[in-house]
């Protein structure tokens, strides 16, 4: 078996690339050789990411059983906790997993996890640690590492090293054929190590692939035109992106003169009125480093907050279910066990939830209400803040889906990666902060262990037609130069844009 194994693969692809399109065009070729005594599992970072590679690959080939497709929570359960994790009694038997934050609890983190762990509470923070303890026992390395065929893992710059221990043991097991796609200017510290301390940026796990692996490098955009690509290739040396839609021959790549939000609002929504659209409806995207930034605006401006978009399932029903199984405190089919509820039987209450929701005055208090009504079970207050933020969520699903001409969305940056807009507006909070988003240096951006130089990459690689980027701060002489080098142009209003342009 070993013998005849690949080294493993890695594709590197900017923003637009075709990454996740690639990756399963690879997923369904190696379908065709794939045993029906071993598996293969496809693992990326959020449960949307996730259903669109399901979507995807079924509309090419049949998803049979061993076939897994998942988070890597997902798939750490599913390959390594599952089968050993109660036989080495590293877990209860009957246990749910749960998003806890685990590390506000300081030096008494460790404590604290092992005590829910004993309630058959497991927190999505200590599944990867258990993991790589049972990769430690020899004999289960081997059984656990025979069971998997391929593994291929998307957006692989959101790697940390602890996931990528886990895929090193596949590797060295010489057993498993690996597939990573990704592109490490996207990697950002805090969305991959929260509470860690992450390391360096040439040591991340995306270049130590790189070392073992063969390179594919993917250079085409099919997300953004020529002017954008060609904007954003100035901040990157190691991939030049090759723009699949045309020019539009006239600036798409502006700064807004202005130091009011409002002011750089009206502005931006003026120019982009009339941009291309990728859809049946014109898209606009508001980014800042921090959630907060557009707070005071959204009401004015009718934006709808995605600030946890990454976690929306496919269908504003099932947003509904995950937020009602959230609310009972176990998974749903624990919830239709327990309560002898048949699949269909539990979408109706998921549709009675539903209907309630899209009244305006629907609240915490409402839900807690409905939950008690009609499944006497009072909601844990511990659980009120991951509640709160759900409920969000599934208003911005309803907002999203509601008939208008245009959809306002607003992000923080971390949050907004795997999103695109035909326009995007960027606004940084003072002029440093603009300084390093617009940095290419490539020494500058390589140590730079706040994120600022790639957030602004991030944002700016979000826009399909038009990018607008702002700043709350006076601007200086040494900033216009930046822009002209950069070939931004500086729109005061949408009169002298058109003139110029």
């Amino acid at each position: 078996m070993a013998k005849n194994l690949r080294q493993p693969r890695l594709a590197e692809a900017g923003p637009g690339g075709g990454k996740t399109h690639t990756m399963v065009d690879e997923i369904a070729i190696a379908t065709r050789t794939l045993a029906q005594n071993r598996f293969l599992a496809a693992i990326t970072y959020t449960n949307a990411a996730a259903n669109s590679i399901r979507e995807r690959l079924s509309q090419r080939v049949p998803v049979k059983p061993n076939i897994f497709v998942g988070t890597t929570h997902a798939f750490i359960n599913r390959f390594i906790l599952a089968p050993c994790a109660e036989v080495f009694s590293l877990l209860p038997a009957e246990r749910i997993y749960a998003a806890i934050d685990v590390h506000e609890k300081g030096r008494g983190a460790s404590i604290y996890t092992k005590h829910l762990i004993k309630k058959g509470i497991v927190p999505y923070d200590a599944m990867v640690p258990l993991a790589r303890q049972l990769l430690k026992e020899p004999a289960v390395r081997d059984r656990i590492c025979t069971r998997l065929a391929y593994i291929f893992v998307d957006e692989f710059q959101d790697s940390d090293i602890a996931i990528y221990d886990v895929l090193e043991h596949y590797r060295k097991a010489g057993k498993t054929e690996l597939y990573a796609v990704g592109d490490p200017e996207q990697y950002v510290t805090s969305f991959t190590y929260r509470d860690q301390k992450p390391p360096t940026f040439d040591k991340i796990p995306f270049f130590r692939l790189k070392e073992t692996a063969q390179t594919d490098p993917i250079c085409e955009n099919h997300r953004s035109n020529a002017e954008i690509v060609s904007f954003a290739n100035q901040f990157r040396h190691d991939l030049q992106q090759r723009a699949v839609k045309p020019k539009r021959n006239e600036p798409r790549v502006l700064f807004l003169a202005a130091t009011s939000l409002h002011e750089s609002i009206r502005l931006f929504q003026t120019l982009s009125a009339n941009v291309e659209t990728d859809g049946p409806r014109r898209s606009r995207l508001y980014l800042s480093e921090e959630n907060a930034t557009f707070e005071s605006v959204r009401d004015e401006f009718h934006l709808t907050p995605l600030s946890n978009l990454g976690r929306r399932s496919r269908t504003i029903l099932g947003d509904t279910l995950e937020l009602l199984s959230m609310a009972l405190d176990r998974s749903q089919r624990a919830i239709c066990k327990e309560f002898q509820l048949s699949p269909l039987e539990w979408r109706a209450y998921g549709i009675q939830l539903l209907f309630r929701l899209r009244t305006s005055s629907f609240a915490l208090e409402d839900l807690r209400a409905f939950v008690m009504t009609e499944f006497r079970h009072k909601v844990s207050t511990g659980r009120f803040s991951l509640l709160q933020e759900e409920l969000k969520l599934v208003r911005a699903h309803l907002s999203t889906s509601a008939p208008g001409s245009t959809e306002e969305l607003v992000a923080s940056i971390r949050k907004a990666k795997g999103l695109q807009a035909d326009a995007v507006l960027a606004v940084a909070k003072g002029l440093p902060e603009l300084k390093k988003w617009l940095c290419t240096d490539r020494t500058t951006r390589a140590s730079d262990r706040q994120d600022k130089c790639r957030l602004g990459y991030v944002a700016f690689t979000r826009a399909r037609e038009m990018l607008c980027i702002a700043c709350l701060k006076p601007i200086d002489d040494a900033a216009m130069q930046l822009f002209d080098r950069l070939g931004i142009m500086v729109a005061i209003d949408a009169e002298q844009s058109s003139d110029r342009g």
